[in-house]
């Protein structure tokens, strides 16, 4: 009788039926609001740094596939979602050649090099967005003024982002912006990262769509925003308030397009938990007491180091009995 062959293959031997691609495309739908209100905001341009950003991406991907002999992966979305992202992190007054960079390091250094999507430790468009912000601060930091196309009038309370106001001024300098300019978007900022309304459009539509579970937006936010009025609760002179840290800057953006990123994000509940107060804690701390005006980016690379670490917290089995030696 002629012996059965087995085939041993890596688990999980189970397929859900959802590919990579149709992730990809959730996350790119989701970011179509911060798309659009980029635009609504900062005009044309914004929309140009966005397409140079997103082409780059493509094309830096497609030649290093040819580079290294692989087959060209350009189907499954992800350096279409990178360049995307990293174009929304940044303003839409950057020189062309900003983007093209960012997504340059992004795909070979953040993501290629250590064998491609899903094997990158770090979140391949932060690590883009590092290089540049640490290589390039004066040329990102040139925000200008929001322009509404229609109905709304240019705020006219800042003239920086307001995490930037906040850390040169103090409370003093963000005290008198309604809180309606920082829901709408109407103020200073990156292309995608100002609009509140259009981040929780596009963060609802993931959690929708189960493509991201609850655990490190909720634990995020609820970290930043707890911090933030506790440290407000003790000197409120110094120190603004949780809703603000919540509604300013790239906390909200960063929960829902940032943390989650699957290979850099915990998988466990406990873990993504942890995760998400880590990264909480450290936007705060380097956001009050740091040298960077945003401690957002470098919060989430800092807890991407540890994933490894929180996926191993998990439930204790039950019912299990320990073999004795």
């Amino acid at each position: 009788m002629k012996r059965p062959q087995l085939y041993v293959s890596a688990p999980p031997h189970l397929h859900s039926g959802v590919r990579v691609n149709s992730i990809m495309r959730d996350f790119i739908v989701a970011l179509l609001p911060a798309v659009l209100a980029g635009w609504f905001y900062f005009g044309w341009s914004a929309l140009l740094i966005l397409i140079i950003s997103t082409a780059s991406a493509m094309a830096t991907k497609l030649l290093w596939d040819k580079l290294v002999g692989r087959p060209v992966g350009l189907k499954d979305g992800s350096a279409i979602f990178t360049g995307l992202v990293l174009g929304l992190m940044l303003s839409n007054q950057v020189p062309w050649w900003i983007p093209v960079v960012g997504c340059l390091v992004a795909i070979v250094a953040g993501k290629e090099l250590f064998g491609g999507l899903g094997n990158h430790p770090f979140n391949s468009s932060l690590v883009g967005w590092a290089f540049l912000a640490i290589s390039y601060k004066d040329i990102l930091e040139n925000y200008p003024t929001p322009e509404p196309k229609f109905l709304l009038e240019a705020g006219e309370y800042l003239v920086d982002p307001a995490i930037y106001a906040f850390k040169d001024g103090g409370v003093d300098a963000i005290i008198d912006v309604p809180w309606k300019d920082f829901i709408l978007g109407n103020v200073p900022g990156e292309i995608g990262t100002i609009c509140v309304i259009a981040i929780l459009l596009g963060g609802a539509y993931l959690l929708y769509r189960r493509v991201i579970t609850w655990h490190i937006p909720v634990s995020f936010i609820a970290t930043v925003w707890i911090f933030g009025y506790v440290t407000s609760l003790i000197d409120p002179e110094t120190y603004a308030s949780g809703t603000f840290h919540v509604l300013a800057g790239w906390t909200l953006f960063a929960a829902f397009f940032l943390a989650p990123e699957f290979g850099t994000a915990p998988v466990t509940v406990g873990g993504k938990i942890g995760y998400g107060i880590g990264c909480g804690l450290l936007t705060m701390i380097i956001r009050i007491w740091g040298t960077y005006n945003e401690g957002v980016p470098f919060a989430i690379l800092l807890m991407n180091s540890v994933t490894p670490l929180l996926d191993k917290i998990r439930p204790r089995v039950v019912g299990r009995v320990k073999e004795i030696a």
